[in-house]
């Protein structure tokens, strides 16, 4: 909840009656103006609608999506606002499509939704997320003099600049690890994981799939690497580098 006198809440969450009369109690009568998801992932959107309904405001957000329908779209550079407070609008794609962050220009805020947690680097997922678009919405955040960072997931981020730094080099560093996989021999999946990723509890190899996947698309996208056998699941196809 952003703002004293009048309020705009931001990845309201789950759509559950204790959710629900728990934020409608915090909010007592302070007037809200606006509820957004950072993005249409569902733990951030769905009391959107319900919660805007409640309290007669616009719901926000970069497109209709995953389920989502904002009443208004934002774009880069738009401004959300009242008088003691102004969001700025940053469109940040690469953990999902539409994902924005917001930053509060009065105390230099940014708050991050899924593009930059402290505890975590962020999953992209296929087909909807990017890594190429999601380094570039890194390599922007670089240009912004960010004072501190609130996640949607975890505790604030005071470090802001290091730590987008840091995701950008783990990035970098995931990206030689699976050039330097694909050159050992490994040619799908799977294997680049088991090389990468060795001693890894099992239960988590999906979620590294999906790491390695992104990669791979980004090798893909830029020329480097050639997909043979490319079907319906990516598991199985087989990736080679482009000599």
């Amino acid at each position: 909840m952003i703002g004293r006198h009048t309020l705009f809440v931001l990845d309201p969450g789950e759509d559950t009656d204790e959710h629900f009369d728990t934020v409608m109690r915090l909010i007592g009568s302070t007037p809200v103006r606006g509820v957004a998801p950072s993005h249409a992932h569902p733990d951030h959107w769905p009391m959107a609608p319900r919660l805007a309904r409640a309290l007669g405001a616009p719901t926000f957000g970069y497109k209709p999506h995953n389920g989502y329908q904002p009443t208004h779209l934002v774009r880069e550079g738009d401004v959300i606002g009242d008088e003691d407070w102004s969001l700025e609008v940053l469109y940040t794609p690469g953990h999902i499509s539409d994902h924005v962050s917001y930053f509060l220009r009065q105390e230099r805020s940014l708050f991050t939704g899924d593009h930059v947690m402290g505890w975590s680097t962020s999953v992209i997922a296929r087909p909807d997320g990017n890594l190429t678009s999601y380094i570039a919405s890194l390599e922007r955040l670089r240009s912004i003099d960010v004072a501190v960072m609130y996640p949607a997931h975890g505790a604030p981020i005071y470090d802001a600049k290091g730590r987008v730094e840091e995701l950008i080099a783990h990035r970098k560093m995931r990206a030689e690890q699976v050039v330097e996989a694909l050159r050992a021999g490994n040619e799908t999946v799977p294997a680049i994981v088991r090389q990468i990723y060795a001693g890894l509890d099992p239960s988590l190899h999906p979620a590294a799939q999906q790491s390695v996947l992104a990669h791979l698309e980004a090798l893909a996208q830029s020329g480097k690497l050639e997909i043979q056998d490319s079907g319906a699941n990516p598991l199985q196809s087989r990736y080679r580098l482009v000599d």
